[in-house]
Parts: C-alpha cells; sequence; structure tokens
C-alpha cells in the first residue's frame, strides 16, 4: 500500500486487484502501455468496454438473477426470459451494467 503504482508495474505486466463490499470482486489486470506526459492531470486512468451479453435464448441480455450467478447457473436473461424465470421475480433482478460488482450485493451501477 505505500508504493506508487508507476514504481512496480511496466507494459506488460499482469496482476490482481481485490476488493470487497461485503462479497469479493477479483480483478486481473494487464498494463497495455505507458501513458507520456504529466500526472498531474489523470482523471480517468482505465475503462474498460461492456460485452455484449447474450441469454441463452439468444437475445441481448437486461437483466441478472443475482441468486443464480452465486450458484453458477446461468444468470443473464432478456427480458423475455427474465418475465418466466423461476428462482427470483422480475423485481428482484439487477441491471447488466458497465462494471465487474455486476449481479453482486445489489449492485446496480448507480454509485
Amino acid at each position: 500500500m505505500n508504493y506508487k503504482l508507476f514504481t512496480v508495474l511496466e507494459v506488460n505486466t499482469t496482476f490482481s486487484h481485490e476488493y470487497d463490499f461485503g462479497t469479493p470482486t477479483y480483478l486481473n489486470l494487464k498494463v497495455m502501455q505507458k501513458r507520456k506526459g504529466s500526472l498531474k492531470k489523470i482523471y480517468v486512468v482505465a475503462r474498460n468496454d461492456i460485452p455484449d451479453f447474450k441469454c441463452n435464448c439468444g437475445k441481448k441480455a437486461e437483466d441478472i438473477c443475482p441468486q443464480c450467478i452465486c450458484t453458477g447457473e446461468e444468470s443473464l436473461l432478456c427480458i423475455k426470459c427474465a418475465n418466466k424465470h423461476e428462482c427470483m421475480s422480475e423485481e428482484e433482478m439487477l441491471p447488466i451494467v458497465n462494471s465487474p460488482r455486476m449481479g453482486m450485493c445489489g449492485y446496480t451501477g448507480e454509485d
């Protein structure tokens, strides 16, 4: 915790990061390239592109079942499949968001 990232990471370095808000999220990361310029004006240093999540039926997934994600079962659902999903009601589903916290601890991506 007492090291600056630029002193321990180089291009092509892979590393892992774990953070916990009640349920841990484990990330595997890789340094893709080095940024040139002043380090005083960095606001966003990384951003992920949201994958095109699909339901088992092939349609675009809109919801995630938090109960199924915890058991390792298929948890990504389109609107039609979410309406007939048996273990949780549509109101209990969580939205698919651009975050590794998706489906965890009621996370909806609003924070």
